[in-house]
Formats: C-alpha cells, sequence, structure tokens
C-alpha cells in the first residue's frame, strides 16, 4: 500500500537530540523500514531561534537530489520592508516543484496565533495557486480556523501538530468547515482509533504525516493498517488524500 508522509522535516538542526535524524540519509533510511514511499518535506531549521534565509532553498535542493522528497516552503509574516511576500517565493516554488506550504505562527518563537493583520497575503496566495495549507496549530486558536475559513472558503487547510486530545473542538470545527482535513502526526492519534474518525466524517478528512524527526512513522502507519476499515479508505488516508490535494495545484 502506497504511503506519503505529509509531515517530515530534513536537513540539520540548529540544536538536536543525536537519536533523531538530521542526514537527509537518515531520514531516508527510516522512511525505507517503515516503507514509506515519498514525503512532503521541510527544513529542520525551522526550530531555530531565527527563521534562515536560505531554509527554503535547502529544502528544494535536498529535492532535487532525492525524487522521494517533495518539497513545501514555509511561509511565514513580513515585519519588515524588505521582508518577501508570498507572491516573490513563486518562481522558487515552481522551479523546485513544491506542492504545498507550511505555515507555524510557533516558529521562531513567532508566537503571532494567525492575527489577521500579520499573516496578511499569505491564505490569498494559497488559494489562488491552490497551494494546500499544512497549519501547525501550535499556539493557534481553533475560532481563529473558523474565520479563517469563513473568509477563504476556497482555501484547502490541513491541520497539524495536534494533541490527542482536541476532538472536542476539532470535530465540531470539520462539521462546520468542509475545507478543513486533520493530519495524523506529532501526537494526534484520534481517540478510540482512526475508525471514530472515518465514522464520522470518512477518510478522505484525514491526511497521514509522521511527525518526523520527532516522532516516527512506524506507530501511525499501524493505527491506520490495523484500522477495522476497508482497504480504500486506508489508501485515501496514506496517500491518496494528499495525492489528491497535490493535483490541484496550479503554478
Amino acid at each position: 500500500m502506497k504511503i506519503i508522509d505529509a509531515y517530515c522535516g530534513i536537513g540539520p538542526w540548529w540544536t538536536r537530540d543525536k537519536l533523531q535524524p538530521a542526514e537527509a540519509s537518515e531520514t531516508l533510511a527510516i522512511m525505507d523500514y517503515c516503507g514509506v514511499d515519498s514525503a512532503l518535506v521541510f527544513s529542520n531549521l525551522l526550530f531555530a531561534p531565527a527563521w534562515p534565509g536560505d531554509a527554503n532553498a535547502l529544502v528544494a535542493e535536498a529535492a532535487r537530489k532525492q525524487p522521494r522528497f517533495i518539497s513545501t516552503f514555509v511561509l511565514a509574516p513580513r515585519p519588515y520592508d524588505d521582508s518577501r511576500e508570498p507572491q516573490d517565493w513563486l518562481p522558487e516554488i515552481r522551479a523546485a516543484g513544491a506542492k504545498a506550504v507550511w505555515l507555524w505562527p510557533q516558529a521562531n518563537r513567532q508566537g503571532h496565533g494567525l492575527i489577521p493583520w500579520v499573516v496578511d497575503g499569505i491564505f490569498e496566495f494559497c488559494v489562488a495557486h491552490r497551494l494546500p495549507l499544512l497549519l501547525s496549530m501550535e499556539g493557534v486558536e481553533p475560532a481563529r480556523i473558523d474565520e479563517i475559513c469563513g473568509d477563504f472558503p476556497r482555501l484547502a487547510l490541513v491541520l497539524a501538530g495536534m494533541s490527542y486530545n482536541v476532538d472536542h473542538w476539532l470535530f465540531p470545527l470539520l462539521r462546520r468547515r468542509r475545507q478543513v482535513r486533520a493530519c495524523l502526526g506529532q501526537a494526534y492519534i484520534p481517540p478510540l482509533g482512526v475508525e471514530r474518525f472515518v465514522r464520522h466524517f470518512g477518510p478522505e478528512r484525514l491526511v497521514f504525516g509522521s511527525g518526523l524527526p520527532f516522532f516516527g512513522p512506524g506507530g501511525l502507519i499501524g493505527h491506520v493498517m490495523y484500522a477495522n476499515i476497508p482497504d480504500a479508505a486506508k489508501e485515501q488516508i496514506l496517500s491518496g488524500n494528499i495525492e489528491a490535494l497535490m493535483r490541484e495545484v496550479r503554478l
């Protein structure tokens, strides 16, 4: 069964635990061991105190060298007059064949929580090019996601970096906003298993991601593979849903 990891950090760290992968070859070895065919990758330098200007270029270079890596660019607020706007990234996104973008409100100690006048332009850019937006929910109020979906109903939004205990707000949000999907990975494993999620929303709203390098893919793959759902549903979660989103990209 094909597996695409939608949530995978690669490359050098600012600081690192020696037990966790830092080299691309180490990440590939984990993917091979767990049967992961390809991964949407971002730079681990995201977790440095300040976001290096060449971090997206490092991801693009890694994807150029290794076809199993699919570039995802991290977009960030523009606090200075000479900060790059989302549209300024378009030539590099095209050249790298990127199929999604990330937004991490807590990265590099930003802590902006998606304040509208701080992230202005990012959502419009994603809608214009049909780029799925992978969003780390750390430090984000769920009500803000509902507001964004109301303002940008064509935004393909994949919520990531959630804990296991978020269903009290996530399930109502998914009922309200059909464009929202949830990403397995990091600490998000639906309580009582994948079956409950699929029973409520079908398999098309759940995307597989490991949370590498902090989390390994094996256990999460097991949660999907051993779920009491049809094989076709497992295929959608493990690869089909993210592939469908990537096919919509227009660059």
